[in-house]
């Protein structure tokens, strides 16, 4: 009985373990015509956010999400509130409105396949807008940016997405469900 009650406890241990979230990840998008199809007239809003290892000994789990992170400083704090703001609604096939910790923007949105020199292949959600900020002294007027989130899953629910933001040197991955 001993033995049958230890299992049960073991199992039990290792199955509140484990990353439900990771087990939830959408599926790999298949091309880029599969990726407008299920993005086009739909609103995304984050849901989850995690940050990215790069370890060989992480490859079979390389997220580890922010809600089990333990840390309660309020730098991290304030630095996941912000970054569970973001929302992109994919208005037809090539506008977009992009909310995040500090406004909203109109962005031109277009997707490719074609890894620029520090990326690795994969399919690329490119937001391109104009932000009032200034990228080098004695800018005047708007200054146009583009975005390029790597797309690592999709399905009619949800969107995963390694951002261009980083943290503690570590990429920044979202997970958006469609609203």
């Amino acid at each position: 009985m001993r033995i049958f009650t230890t299992a049960a406890i073991v199992l039990l241990f290792f199955s509140a373990c484990s990353n439900n979230k990771t087990a939830q990840l959408p599926p790999a998008p298949v091309n880029l015509d599969s990726v407008a199809g299920k993005i086009t007239g739909k609103k995304f809003k984050a849901t989850g956010l995690a940050l990215v290892s790069t370890l060989i000994s992480d490859k079979n789990n390389p997220y580890e999400w922010f809600d089990q992170i333990k840390d309660t400083t309020p730098f991290f704090k304030n630095y996941e509130k912000q970054k569970m703001k973001l929302a992109i609604h994919f208005i037809n096939d090539t506008l977009a409105e992009v909310s995040d910790e500090a406004e909203v923007n109109k962005a031109i949105w277009k997707l490719d396949d074609q890894p620029k020199s520090d990326e690795k292949p994969g399919i690329f959600l490119r937001l391109i807008m104009e932000k009032d900020e200034k990228l080098f002294s004695g800018q005047t007027g708007k200054s146009t940016i583009t975005f390029s989130y790597k797309i690592w899953g999709l399905d009619d629910k949800q969107l995963f997405l390694e951002t261009p933001n980083m943290f503690n040197s570590r990429k920044l991955a979202v997970l958006m469900k469609a609203e």
